[in-house]
C-alpha cells in the first residue's frame, strides 16, 4: 500500500507558544484584583465566546484553569460563584449554533445520545429518591451543560480544521511556571509554615495538591501523546514540561495521580500497538513503535539493574511513598486503601439499603452533607467514582453510565484515537482515587478539559493512504471525514 505524501510537520513557535502562556498568566491573574478583576476576567471570556467557536474554547479552558488556579491567585467572590456556571452555559449555546449551520445532528456520535440518556435516567431516580432533590438536579444540569458544551467543540473544532494543540501546550506550560513562581512567592502549599512542606502538601498553580497531583498526572499523559503522536516539531518542549510536571507530582505525594500516569502511559502504548489502521486511514505515529517499546524495556532493565545494586533502595522508597511516608518493609493492599476504606464502606451501605435507584445525582448521607449543602456549594468527598456511581445512581443509572463509557471508547477506538483513549483512561485512573467524573464545577472541569485535549489531538494524529494515488490529505480534514461532518476553514 503506497503511503501519502507526507507535509512537512508544522512546529511548535516556541517564542509564540512562550508569549501565549503569559498572556494566559496574566488574563487568570486578572482575578488577584477581587470583584473588578473577576467582572473584567468574564467579560474577556464573553467576549471571546462571541467572537469564534476557537475563541469560545480557549475560553472555555480558560475558565476551567481559573476555577482550579491557586487561590493567593484567583480570588473568588460571588461573581465566580455564578459565572462559572454562566461560561460553560454560553459556550454550550454558541457550539449548539454552529453544530446547526453545519447541519449536524445534536446525538451523534452514539456516545453523545448514551450520555444523554444518561443524564434524563439519572434525573429521574434522583427525583424518585426524595433527598436534596434541588441540589441533585442542578448538579447534574451542570455536568450536562459542561460535558455536551466541550463535547460539541470538538466536533466543531474538528469541522473547522482547526488545531488547539499549541493552546493546550501554553496551558501546561501557564501551570508550569505558576507553580515554579508559587515556591519563592510562598504560595506552594496549602498551609504556611515548614511542618506543611514536610508532609509534601505541594498545591503550585493549583488550589489544592489533592487537585494538582491528578490534574499533573493528566498533563504529563497529554505532553506523552503529544512526543509520539503529535504531527509538530520542537516537541522537546513537552519533554521539559512533562519532567516538571512529575516532580510536581512527587512534591504533592499523591499515589493516584502516578497511579493515573502508568494507566494513561500503558494506554497510550497499547493503542499504539492496537490501533494502527482502519480502511484507508492509519494512526500516524511520530516516534516508531519499536522505538517506544525499547524504550519502555530500557527503564525498566536500568530501575530493576539500580534496585538490585542499591539493596532495593528503589523498592523501599516506593513502599514509603505508597505508605504517605510511613516507614515498612512490605506493602499490602489494605495499606494502599486504608485511606478511602471508611468513604468506600459507606457508599456501599448507602448502596445496599437502595440498590436499584441510589441516593441521589451527587449527593451524600453524611451529617456534614446535610448540615452544610446549598444550592451554590455542596461539595462531596468520595474517593472512588464506580462505587460512587452505584450509591448515586443505583443499578439502573450506573448500566446507562456504563454504557456511555463504553460507546465513547469505541468511538475513539474506531477513529484510531490513541491520544484520546489514553486520556480517557487516565482520567478514569483518576476518578479511582479521586472521584471527579461528574465534578464539572470543580477541579473535575480541568480533568475533562485535559481528556478533551487528547480527543482533539487524535483527531490531527491520522493520516488517509491511497492504494492507487498518493495525494496529501490534510489531518484536519481526515478527522472530519471520521466524524462524517463537511469540514470548513476557521480561525
Amino acid at each position: 500500500m503506497n503511503n501519502p505524501i507526507q507535509r512537512k510537520p508544522p512546529p511548535f513557535d516556541i517564542p509564540s507558544v512562550f508569549l501565549t502562556a503569559f498572556a494566559i498568566i496574566a488574563i487568570v491573574c486578572v482575578n488577584r484584583l477581587g470583584i473588578p478583576g473577576n467582572v473584567l476576567f468574564f467579560a474577556t471570556l464573553i467576549v471571546m465566546i462571541v467572537h469564534s467557536p476557537e475563541w469560545a474554547f480557549r475560553a472555555f479552558s480558560l475558565c476551567f484553569l481559573g476555577l482550579v488556579t491557586n487561590q493567593a491567585i484567583v480570588l473568588k467572590t460571588p461573581v465566580w460563584t455564578v459565572a462559572r456556571f454562566l461560561i460553560p452555559a454560553m459556550c454550550l449555546l454558541r457550539f449548539t449554533v454552529d453544530l446547526q449551520q453545519l447541519r449536524q445532528p445534536m446525538l451523534r456520535p452514539r456516545y453523545l445520545a448514551a450520555l444523554a440518556m444518561f443524564i434524563a435516567v439519572a434525573a429521574v431516580l434522583s427525583v424518585m429518591t426524595g433527598y436534596f432533590v434541588h441540589i441533585a438536579l442542578l448538579k447534574l444540569v451542570n455536568f450536562g451543560i459542561g460535558a455536551f458544551a466541550l463535547l460539541y467543540g470538538v466536533r466543531v473544532i474538528a469541522a473547522r480544521r482547526t488545531d488547539l494543540t499549541p493552546w493546550f501546550v501554553a496551558i501546561v506550560l501557564s501551570v508550569v511556571i505558576l507553580g515554579v513562581a508559587s515556591i519563592p512567592l510562598g504560595i506552594g502549599y496549602n498551609f504556611r509554615g515548614d511542618a506543611s512542606v514536610g508532609r509534601g502538601l505541594f498545591n503550585g498553580a493549583f488550589y489544592h495538591s489533592n487537585c494538582l497531583g491528578p490534574m499533573c498526572a493528566l498533563m504529563t499523559t497529554f505532553m506523552a501523546c503529544v512526543v509520539v503522536f503529535g504531527p509538530y516539531r520542537n516537541r522537546w518542549l513537552c519533554v521539559v514540561l512533562a519532567s516538571c510536571l512529575v516532580y510536581f507530582m512527587a512534591l504533592t505525594q499523591s499515589r493516584t495521580s502516578f497511579g493515573a500516569l502508568v494507566v494513561g502511559l500503558l494506554t497510550l502504548v497499547t493503542a499504539s500497538m492496537v490501533l494502527k489502521r482502519r480502511q484507508i486511514f492509519r494512526l500516524n505515529m511520530r516516534v516508531a513503535r519499536a522505538t517506544l517499546i525499547g524504550g519502555l524495556i530500557a527503564v525498566a532493565v536500568v530501575g530493576f539493574a539500580y534496585d538490585v545494586a542499591s539493596g532495593q533502595k528503589l523498592t523501599k522508597s516506593l513502599i514509603v511513598f505508597a505508605q504517605k511516608g510511613k516507614q515498612a518493609e512490605t506493602l499490602s493492599v489494605e495499606d494502599v486503601l486504608a485511606s478511602r476504606q471508611g468513604i468506600v464502606d459507606s457508599m456501599w451501605a448507602n448502596f445496599l439499603e437502595s440498590p436499584w435507584i441510589g441516593i441521589g445525582f451527587e449527593v451524600a448521607k453524611s451529617q456534614y452533607f446535610q448540615q452544610t449543602a446549598t444550592l451554590f456549594n455542596a461539595p462531596i468527598e468520595k474517593g472512588f467514582m464506580p462505587m460512587a456511581v452505584l450509591e448515586e445512581t443505583g443499578l439502573i443509572g450506573t448500566f446507562f453510565f456504563v454504557v456511555f463509557i463504553a460507546a465513547l471508547i469505541a468511538s475513539l477506538a474506531k477513529r484510531l484515537n490513541a491520544p484520546g483513549l489514553a486520556l480517557l483512561f487516565a482520567f478514569l485512573a483518576v476518578n479511582c482515587g479521586e472521584s471527579m467524573f461528574f465534578s464539572l464545577g470543580g477541579h473535575g472541569a480541568f480533568g475533562w478539559l485535559m481528556m478533551v485535549a487528547g480527543i482533539m489531538l487524535g483527531e490531527h494524529c491520522v493520516v488517509r493512504q491511497s492504494p492507487h494515488v498518493p495525494r496529501p490529505v490534510e489531518m484536519p480534514q481526515v478527522s472530519a471525514q471520521l466524524y462524517g461532518l463537511q469540514p470548513r476553514f476557521g480561525n
